[in-house]
């Protein structure tokens, strides 16, 4: 900057107000001072004023959004506490302080002091219980100043809506001794027989208002056994004795409307309520006399015994009609029931068991006789057969012929005895089982399959026999053949008696085969 540089208006506001703008030193900072010049009348709803102290004084702007954080009216010779910033009016060349909050001087602590109360009580729970206001109340105690506006408010209204008796006790509620003033007479007010309390007093600042904010007074509110009304300043009030209350009210007019019902909306319910009754007892009575009415020309009024008569009549043949029914379901039971016992006896399990049984013996007495019949008859030819060939010396190959045969008919008894004991064993196993599930379906599927095996047994013996019938005659022809004095006397030579016996071993190991393969299919089906 040099010297003879000449500098306008506007540029040298300009620079101060960078200058203040750029200052951290002036911004968010707390000034205190008494209120001078206070102005707040502009339509605006901006507040203008200044602070000032002993020595100097500086212009201040609160604008109308901030105004609305205030919890009193401010005015001339207020000493309070003012938060914001330093600002610089360029047009003019004002400096002014720009106040974003404001409260009175000494609140501050107080109200971190209150904050930390109000955590303190609300932790313990003395905000949480509330005891009910009783709805007709006969005798209520008022504690509250007696020579303040609050009193005349609670009184009038109480006696203009309900007709209880009032008690007042005498209350400081403003001042050194107001505390104490407030929790003794809440005490006393306990001990007598009052059924509700209501403790009040009117409008006024926040230092006006704070002995309601002590912990004595909150504690006494909240410990009190008798419910309790707060009417304590106005609707934007707020203390820590109306959170201990049991109710809160906006201002001590209202109170008394919350402590008492209105007798004219009682007396007005009560007439409706009569007006309902009367109409409910005269709509009863008319109902009860049409009812005595229709009842005296009623038949039965006039002849009792007529409706017992019907009524005699339809038991009788109600009576009659039972016995009917009652001998034909019993004559039906019994019917069943015989069938039931027949049936019982025909699917008696042990009396199929029995049937079947003598089945299987006479099937197995059948076979036997069957099997010695064919032994037999080929025991005769082949004795037949060994009388003819004794001439020949063939009776070697007959002994192991009959050797084989004999083998054959014990594997054959063997087999037989086998099964037939096989199939006994079941038999009885099935006999001697106690749980059946279905006894009569097993008993014929067993009796098939017997019966599907005595055919395959006669088809079996059947073709053994006819096919060993056919041996046989073809060895009887074979024997003619060889037989020497049929061969001499047609003039042939005899073979040599090697051949022969080749011939004859050949045979033999023929008839072994069949023989087995017969008992093999025998076996197979038997299984």
């Amino acid at each position: 900057m040099k010297e003879n540089d000449i500098y306008t208006i506007s540029r040298i506001n300009n620079l101060i107000d960078k200058k203040i703008s750029y200052c951290d030193d002036f911004r968010k900072i707390k000034i205190r001072g008494e209120i001078t010049n206070f102005n707040g009348s502009y339509n605006s709803g901006h507040y203008y004023f200044s602070l000032k102290d002993k020595k100097s004084s500086i212009s201040c702007v609160m604008f109308k959004l901030s105004t609305k954080s205030l919890d009193f009216k401010p005015k001339d010779g207020m000493d309070v506490v003012a938060t914001g910033e330093v600002s610089f009016y360029k047009a003019r060349g004002n400096l002014q302080f720009r106040v974003r909050k404001m409260q009175e001087a000494g609140l501050g602590d107080l109200y971190i002091a209150f904050e930390k109360l109000k955590k303190k009580l609300a932790e313990e729970g003395l905000f949480k219980d509330k005891k009910a206001i009783p709805q007709y109340p006969k005798k209520i105690g008022v504690i509250t100043s007696a020579s303040g506006k609050a009193i005349k408010d609670i009184v009038n209204n109480i006696e203009k809506r309900w007709p209880a008796e009032i008690v007042i006790w005498d209350t400081t509620v403003q001042g050194a001794n107001s505390a104490r003033s407030i929790t003794k007479n809440i005490s006393l007010a306990n001990k007598t027989d009052v059924d509700m309390i209501i403790v009040g007093r009117g409008g006024g600042s926040t230092q006006d208002l704070w002995d309601f904010n002590k912990e004595e007074v909150v504690r006494s509110i909240a410990n009190s056994e008798k419910p309790i009304i707060t009417a304590i300043g106005h609707s934007t009030d707020k203390t820590l004795s109306d959170l201990a209350s049991d109710k809160v009210a906006a201002t001590p007019t209202k109170s008394a409307e919350l402590a008492v019902p209105n007798k004219i909306e009682i007396n007005e319910k009560l007439k409706n309520i009569e007006t309902r009754l009367n109409d409910l007892i005269n709509s009863k009575l008319d109902n009860l006399t049409h009812r005595i009415s229709i009842s005296k020309n009623n038949k039965t009024f006039k002849d009792p015994l007529s409706k017992y008569k019907n009524h005699h009549t339809n038991l009788l043949l109600l009576k009659t009609t039972a016995d009917k029914s009652l001998n034909q379901l019993i004559q039906s039971n019994e019917l069943q029931l015989d069938g039931f016992n027949n049936s019982y006896v025909l699917n008696n399990p042990e009396y199929i068991l029995d049937k079947k049984v003598g089945k299987i013996n006479l099937f197995k007495n059948e076979l036997y006789n069957n099997i010695t019949s064919y032994i037999l008859a080929c025991e005769n030819k082949v004795n037949l057969c060994s009388e003819n060939l004794k001439s020949l010396n063939l009776s070697e190959s007959f002994e192991l012929k009959n050797n084989s045969l004999d083998l054959i008919e014990n594997n054959l008894n063997n087999s037989i005895n086998n099964k037939l004991n096989f199939y006994t064993h079941n038999f009885e196993i099935i006999k001697n089982n106690h749980v059946f599930t279905n006894p009569c379906q097993i008993l014929d599927d067993k009796s098939d399959r017997i019966t599907e095996i005595n055919k395959s047994l006669d088809t079996e013996i059947t073709k053994t026999l006819d096919s060993n019938e056919n041996k046989l005659r073809i060895l009887e022809e074979k024997l003619k053949i060889l037989n020497p004095e049929e061969l001499l006397e047609k003039g042939y030579v005899v073979k040599d008696p090697d051949e022969i016996r080749k011939s004859k071993a050949k045979n033999v190991i023929i008839i072994l085969f069949l023989a087995i393969v017969i008992v093999l299919l025998i076996l197979l089906s038997l299984k």
